[in-house]
């Protein structure tokens, strides 16, 4: 245990762009444990020499990533820092354009049981090119104008029914913006509870005071100028947007 132990990660002198220097206790600490090629323990040890919580990603400190280097590829992306924003959308709009039956032409001929499927694909996708665990899809009527929601204590997402039934092309765009849009949301509070691997430290200041400082402006109380305008709503807005662009436009 390292309780005793100090100075296993000090300040950086030299390099003011990098966070932390792994001490060599620090680093020996580490060590021990990757020739057991056990991720948990490996995972668990990282997180002890970091501190903090939410734990960062294990990867997040460029001297703990190059002394984990040799068994990185064993561990889950769920504990290591998810690429940008733009090369998450540019990797999820590629994914999705090989999903078969995501396409307009072909959605329009599926079932609304299969596009149920394909939208939990979508999901699925995204999740793992976000490093953060895929949520479950949901399905039930609601009222017009509500697209659907993540539900931050289940960790699912639920959708409205009546888009995904609908052909037209403009539900068809807003069952994809919407499967996207709650996905950030996931990712959002995976970040702010579980592991920080979103690696914009801006972007998590924001998400944290909208979350625990200020608390998120649900539109039926705060008014729908206040929802808007919130950081996770603009965040996530903003990278649907920029997928479905992206997707739509390849």
């Amino acid at each position: 245990m390292l309780e005793d132990i100090e100075g296993v990660i000090r300040p950086t002198e030299q390099d003011e762009g990098a966070k932390t220097r792994l001490s060599d206790t620090g680093k020996r600490y580490i060590e021990e444990v990757i020739p057991l090629h056990n991720e948990q323990t490996l995972v668990d040890r990282v997180d002890e020499v970091q501190g903090g919580f939410p734990p960062k990603a294990i990867d997040s400190d460029k001297d703990i990533a190059e002394t984990i280097k040799p068994v990185i590829e064993e561990v889950n992306p769920i504990y290591l820092e998810a690429p940008t924003d733009t090369v998450q959308i540019e990797q999820a709009a590629e994914a999705m354009e090989k999903i078969e039956g995501l396409s307009f032409d072909e959605w329009k001929e599926l079932s609304f049981e299969e596009r149920v499927a394909i939208l939990q694909l979508v999901e699925g996708v995204i999740a793992e090119i976000a490093h953060r665990p895929s949520c479950v899809v949901n399905v039930k009527r609601m009222d017009e104008g509500n697209y659907g929601y993540f539900d931050p204590d289940k960790g699912d997402i639920t959708l409205n029914s009546r888009y995904i039934k609908s052909d037209s092309f403009e539900d068809y765009k807003e069952c994809v913006d919407t499967i996207v849009h709650e996905g950030r949301h996931a990712y959002q509070h995976y970040n702010l509870t579980q592991r920080e691997v979103h690696p914009r430290e801006g972007d998590l200041t924001n998400w944290k005071s909208n979350e625990f400082k200020y608390g998120y402006q649900a539109a039926q109380v705060y008014g729908f100028k206040a929802y808007w305008l919130q950081p996770q709503e603009c965040d996530a807005r903003a990278f649907a947007e920029d997928l479905l662009k992206k997707y739509l436009e390849d």
